[in-house]
């Protein structure tokens, strides 16, 4: 969880030590819907120590910039956090010694009532080998992590003529992966590593809420396309399906729908060596595309699509849709449950089914989160990464974790569901989120290293606890654990988890004092497990 780094907008009335963006120092108050932005300076003294596996005992510096911004009033919406940090070796051997951390959302109202745009920036890390160890800690020498960037750019055009209404989004997203990651451990299979992934997706829709008819309707129509740079992949779609919601008393509603669908995901193979037969990979691992051989589809399906559910609304508070139904030759089942118990309590448990790349899941995650996040959570730049967003209100956000704990270049059927709730007391806050993702990847039977078929079972969970203990201090708990099932034959399963502990005292206008113990584990079968400790002692100026 965050661990009081990141910069604090002054007038919050505390934040627990938690990092980004949040109240802490003192308590003038602002007004209600003027712009703030922060910007800090940090300062800290890092030792690491590996009590057991392989891994040097380090020592540095670590020098960090943070960015904070948060606006609301009636034209734009918009939260976010940035933190750069350079790593200055004192003892021992560093392996990353720059690196970045942060999340933005926000939502701007061009034309009232008719355009807004929407727009997003993750930056975090993702974990590359699935074989590999799965480190909790963003550590100076953490395994098997690159630096993984998401953006998207979404304008929305909505309207009613009369009692129909009409709505047509467009979606730009690009994902890069970028930083060398050291060689694949030794006896794992080679796996083809996510480079970058640019798609582009339309949809619209018309429908009308009751009125003559005695149900609600909706049709609509959507394309999706994406480019990859590994194996030059190209994944095209499209949608066109119509919906009915029957009312059957105040509370609740019968819904259903169906339509045709298209799914098509092409590639080219990878080049072989002519020695060895295994494909030839560059230099960050990634394979090597043959230019002299055609492209090969490796997924097609078109068809009827359809699902049938329930809603359930029984208060403003408090609302359940579950479907299920038949897609991709296959049953489908779909979920939400969103439940506000109060003010400052609140959950959010979502079930998901479809086609899905990596690039597409982080960039989706992203756009799907709240516009207003809770920043003191939403971006830790001591994790690994990022499991998920949350947003200011209680229990509100979406998780990117099961897409983050594996960047497969291949395309895979991902059902998943997640897990998000918070409270917050006067003094004390508590959240915790979970997950579980199951991949089914999709790939060209009987060609060297397919994936086809191969199924990859991912599990997280994390919770949180942070306090205030006076005007000056706070302090905060987390605990990170992880369990990845590895599908490909002979390769291991691997669980990690991590226990962290902050404490934070501020001092006059703008310093704060802050310290973090960490300990951090890690376990591949058949492997001796890695742990490791981590202590940060260090001074945060508040410009």
């Amino acid at each position: 969880m965050p661990t009081g780094q990141g910069v604090a907008f002054q007038g919050g009335g505390g934040g627990g030590g938690n990092g980004g963006v949040t109240g802490g120092g003192n308590s003038t108050r602002q007004p209600r819907n003027r712009p703030k932005f922060a910007l800090g300076l940090d300062l800290q003294e890092v030792v690491e120590q590996q009590f057991r596996g392989v891994g040097d005992d380090v020592t540095y510096t670590e020098v960090s910039g943070d960015l904070g911004v948060q606006i609301k009033n009636r034209r734009i919406v918009a939260s976010g956090t940035y933190r750069v940090s350079y790593r200055i070796p004192e003892r021992g051997k560093i392996g990353k010694s720059f690196t970045q951390n942060g999340v933005m959302r926000a939502q701007a109202t061009v034309i009232r009532d008719l355009l807004t745009m929407d727009t997003g920036v993750i930056v975090t890390r993702s974990r590359v080998d699935p074989g590999g160890a799965a480190p909790q800690t963003n550590s100076a020498n953490a395994k098997n992590l690159t630096q993984t960037y998401s953006t998207f750019v979404q304008p929305t055009v909505s309207h009613h003529f009369g009692e129909l209404g009409f709505n047509a989004v467009y979606r730009y997203a690009y994902t890069k992966n970028s930083g060398k990651v050291g060689a694949q451990a030794v006896g794992a299979r080679p796996v083809n590593r996510f480079d970058d992934s640019i798609s582009h997706q339309v949809s619209t829709s018309v429908g009308m809420k009751r009125s003559e008819l005695p149900f609600d309707w909706k049709a609509s129509l959507e394309y999706a396309r994406e480019n990859a740079s590994s194996l030059a992949k190209h994944t095209r779609s499209f949608n066109a399906a119509g919906e009915i919601t029957l009312p059957v008393s105040g509370s609740l509603a019968l819904v259903s729908s169906g339509g045709y669908e298209r799914i098509r995901i092409s590639e080219r193979p990878p080049l072989l060596d002519s020695v060895t037969g295994i494909p030839v990979t560059d230099g960050k691992g990634r394979f090597i595309a043959d230019p002299a051989t055609p492209r090969v589809m490796t997924y097609e399906i078109s068809g009827i699509i359809a699902d049938a559910g329930v809603i359930w609304r029984p208060s403003s508070r408090t609302r359940l849709e579950m479907r299920a139904g038949y897609r991709y030759d296959d049953l489908t089942v779909t979920g939400l449950f969103e439940m506000k118990f109060s003010d400052r309590t609140g959950l959010t448990f979502i079930l998901t089914d479809r086609i899905e790349s990596f690039g597409q899941s982080v960039s989706g995650g992203l756009a799907a989160a709240p516009v207003e996040l809770d920043l003191t959570q939403s971006s830790d730049p001591n994790s690994s990464f990022q499991n998920c967003l949350f947003g200011k209100g209680a229990g509100t956000g979406r998780c990117v974790g099961g897409a983050l704990s594996q960047a497969s270049a291949s395309n895979y059927r991902e059902r998943s569901g997640s897990l998000i709730f918070s409270h917050r007391m006067r003094r004390w806050s508590f959240s915790t989120s979970g997950g579980y993702s199951r991949r089914t990847y999709i790939d060209t039977p009987g060609t060297v290293l397919s994936l086809a078929g191969v199924v990859d079972q991912n599990f997280f969970a994390e919770l949180q606890m942070s306090g205030i203990l006076s005007r000056q201090s706070g302090i905060s708990f987390s605990f990170r654990g992880n369990l990845f099932k590895n599908g490909q034959a002979g390769q291991p399963n691997v669980t990690s988890g991590s226990f962290s502990s902050n404490y934070y005292r501020t001092f006059g206008q703008g310093i704060r004092l802050q310290a973090n113990m960490t300990l951090d584990a890690s376990k591949q079968d058949g492997m001796t497990a890695d742990i490791s400790g981590r202590a940060q002692l260090g001074l945060q100026y508040q410009f």
